[in-house]
């Protein structure tokens, strides 16, 4: 008689989860390789590759070997990022390799935290975005950042247990629910930063029509409304990796009075600077605003939009 095979419980409590702990124990560096080989290894079998090849040369005008140096890197980065989470707290997490590039007007921004001034930050899925929010919290202020649930719940929960770990409050986002809209709103009043990550394609009934990456595009409106309602200044920034293990914070002048649109440039911008560090495996313009015009302002590639 055989016995039969162990259910998905059994898998995820006996492998998965011990597997995700282990990484942990990594050092920073070893982390970024391991994962940036496997970021490499999809790219090389083609997943989702056609996609992003489509959207390189649509959005940045990216061809041949210039194009393939910067989409190998970007799934590289993406690997990185995989492993790099599952350090964070652990004996050489990314908390002990930030720098911030700006250390004097970041001792501002603190000053002003310190003072009750609050401060929404807005960031694509570029760099090491999990970084970010660590390095926001330390060199700034506490962090509350929104963060979508993942498919595998007993996964997400030990996964945001990783991030909460140094002190960056998790809230997580669920379609129609304005819950955490109130706990954030009451943060920024009190000096906290909010955190989003708003370059992706948001729910249809929160989305605005709008420009990104040149193209049409259903937009985050995020920044500006909790700017808005908490009266604080909003600011671009991204959290991109030197070399393994190693990363580095930039966040641009802070401006009262943004748009969607004017978010939206500020990704772009970065976006546009760091190809090879961006996630082009999201379906971004899989559903579009429709009667937008094609946009021939190009200014959204300047990096002067963010300083």
């Amino acid at each position: 008689m055989t016995a039969d095979p162990p259910g998905p419980d059994a898998l995820h409590r006996w492998l998965v989860l011990p597997f995700l702990r282990l990484l942990g124990t990594l050092a920073g560096d070893t982390a970024d390789r391991a994962g940036g080989a496997l970021g490499v290894l999809a790219w090389r079998l083609g997943i989702r590759r056609a996609h992003c090849t489509r959207l390189l040369a649509g959005c940045l005008g990216l061809h041949g070997p210039a194009r393939a140096r910067v989409l190998r890197r970007a799934y590289a980065t993406m690997g990185a990022n995989f492993l790099a989470v599952w350090t964070i707290a652990g004996p050489d997490g990314p908390e002990r390799h930030l720098t911030p590039l700006n250390p004097r007007w970041l001792a501002q921004l603190h000053r002003a935290s310190r003072a009750g001034r609050g401060l929404v930050t807005v960031t694509p899925h570029l760099g090491c975005w999990d970084a970010g929010a660590l390095a926001v919290q330390a060199f700034i202020g506490p962090v509350l950042a929104y963060a979508k649930p993942q498919h595998d719940p007993q996964v997400d929960a030990l996964l945001n247990a990783k991030r909460s770990a140094t002190g960056v409050a998790i809230l997580i986002t669920h379609r129609g629910d304005r819950t955490e809209a109130v706990r954030v709103l009451r943060a920024l009043r009190a000096g906290g930063v909010a955190g989003l990550i708003a370059d992706q394609r948001p729910y249809t009934e929160d989305a605005e029509p709008g420009y990104f990456l040149g193209r049409p595009a259903w937009c985050h409106p995020g920044a500006g409304f909790f700017a808005a309602k908490a009266r604080v200044a909003t600011a671009p920034g991204c959290c991109l990796r030197t070399r393994a293990g190693r990363f580095v914070l930039f966040v641009g002048r802070p401006a009262t009075g943004i748009d969607t649109q004017r978010a939206m440039d500020w990704l772009s911008a970065l976006i546009a600077a760091h190809p090879g560090q961006y996630f082009w495996m999201h379906h971004r313009f899989k559903a579009v605003p429709a009667g937008l015009p094609p946009r021939a302002d190009q200014r959204w590639r300047s990096l002067d939009l963010l300083v």
